[in-house]
């Protein structure tokens, strides 16, 4: 009698073991998917995506800036030219969207890539706020009337947005 309770005791131990050993596997299990959600590629790339937009609103601005003070010092009586634009808002991405119809409703998701991140159908650049010009020339009013003509034509802003103002000595 005494071997066959003991036999049942060892299969009783083997029963825990085996059960205290896959709940160990399976907290190691969930901990390796936690830690490899919290330090996965799509984070790093969407904190360097959120980087860059703010470097390409700059370089974006800065381009504007170079552009149009190289256009504006070659008109005549212009002279030495510094423009500074400001944007009203930054960068906006327009992502793919799937449309699936049933009958009674049209469900859409966005169209992602191997990589998990959105497919961008689309990015307009930040609108021109307004442009201010100081120049050799910004005292004239005929310099500054030809300046403003000229950055209206450029940029599709009104008179109003864009001030040229004498620079001084």
């Amino acid at each position: 009698m005494k071997s066959r309770e003991q036999s049942l005791f060892a299969g009783l131990l083997q029963k825990q073991n085996r059960t205290q050993l896959a709940i160990i596997l399976g907290v190691a299990a969930m901990l390796l998917i936690l830690f490899s959600e919290l330090f996965s590629t799509p984070a790093k790339t969407a904190a360097n995506a959120g980087s860059s937009a703010a470097v390409s609103e700059t370089a974006y601005r800065e381009q504007l800036e170079t552009q149009l003070t190289e256009l504006i010092e070659q008109l005549d009586g212009a002279g030495k030219t510094v423009v500074m634009v400001t944007l009203e808002s930054g960068e906006e991405t327009i992502y793919a969207v799937d449309t699936q119809s049933g009958q009674m409703q049209n469900q859409e998701t966005h169209v992602l890539l191997e990589d998990g991140s959105a497919l961008e159908e689309t990015t307009y650049l930040p609108a021109v706020c307004g442009v201010a010009v100081v120049c050799d020339g910004g005292g004239d009013v005929r310099v500054a009337a030809r300046i403003t003509e000229l950055v209206r034509a450029l940029l599709d802003l009104s008179a109003n947005r864009i001030c040229v103002e004498q620079r001084k000595g």
